[in-house]
């Protein structure tokens, strides 16, 4: 009986012992389960990448379109032609010119298209600029010796005066230009815009009357007779140009101001050249 009594004790123990043991077992089981549940998020995490790795992949792809490309053939503008009519702005006065003003530029220019985006370039070269500026009916004396540039209606010490009258400004210039192309490969069949900026240096300056005309309204010499003047000394010998161009293919319109003013301080009012008109691109 004794010993009977012993197992039931035994048994009865062993059996609280297991439940105890089940029951502590219990709490890592949940901490198991609410880690699994925050270890859920991982695919959204991914997920979330998927938009840089896209972007990442383009650029790649882009790369890879640009390195392809053949710009071997690439028209790049190395000669330019130019030919616009001329004006000045500010208050010119007496200084207003009166006839056809008229530019014409010429340019050897090099083109060197970005690796990260052939749609753009920088170009760059060197060029010759022509500016006729007309003043009909007026006498601009470029040889005297006043410190303000004379303009009056005859010619100086005489009661004659031309009957067509212009000042001729040549230049050397370096002009620089960012540019833009729709077309990669062939630029001369495509949108094209291009801003810039030249310097300019003077090489001379002279002005020209033909048919020099008494105040009766004869020629003097005849229709044919030329009269220049040539001196520097009332201009700038240097200038600095804003520049754009847009067209399409070979041709554009093109314009220009001249940042700088055209005569020197105290030899006139300021003034500004500037120029609009077609433009001629090849090679």
């Amino acid at each position: 009986m004794k010993k009977f009594i012993g197992l039931f004790t035994v048994a009865i123990c062993s059996m609280g012992m297991l439940k105890a043991q089940i029951t502590d077992v219990t709490p890592p089981v949940a901490a198991q389960s609410q880690n699994t549940v925050k270890d859920s998020t991982a695919p959204a995490i991914a997920q979330q990448a998927g938009p840089t790795e896209d972007a990442a992949r383009k650029a790649a792809d882009k790369r890879k379109k640009f390195a392809n490309l053949d710009l071997s053939h690439r028209g790049a503008d190395h000669f330019m032609f130019q030919f616009g009519g001329m004006g000045l702005s500010g208050d010119a006065g007496d200084y207003a010119t009166k006839g056809f003003s008229r530019e014409f530029n010429f340019s050897f220019m090099l083109d060197k298209a970005f690796k990260s985006n052939p749609h753009y370039s920088l170009g760059f070269g060197i060029g010759y600029s022509s500016s006729n500026l007309f003043f009909n009916g007026k006498y601009l004396d470029v040889k005297a010796t006043s410190t303000e540039l004379p303009v009056s209606e005859n010619i100086t010490g005489t009661t004659n005066s031309f009957n067509k009258f212009k000042v001729v400004l040549n230049y050397f210039e370096v002009p620089l230009e960012l540019r833009y192309s729709a077309n990669m490969e062939n630029p001369n069949k495509g949108f094209r815009l291009a801003l810039g900026l030249k310097g300019g240096l003077m090489l001379n300056a002279h002005s020209k009357g033909k048919n020099e005309m008494d105040s009766d309204g004869s020629t003097v010499y005849g229709k044919g007779y030329i009269e220049k003047q040539y001196s520097k000394r009332y201009f700038k010998n240097t200038r600095v140009s804003g520049t754009i161009r847009v067209g399409y293919g070979l041709f554009s319109v093109f314009g220009t101001y001249q940042l700088t003013q055209l005569l020197n301080t105290g030899a006139g009012p300021a003034l500004h050249p500037y120029s609009v008109g077609l433009a001629l691109g090849i090679m």
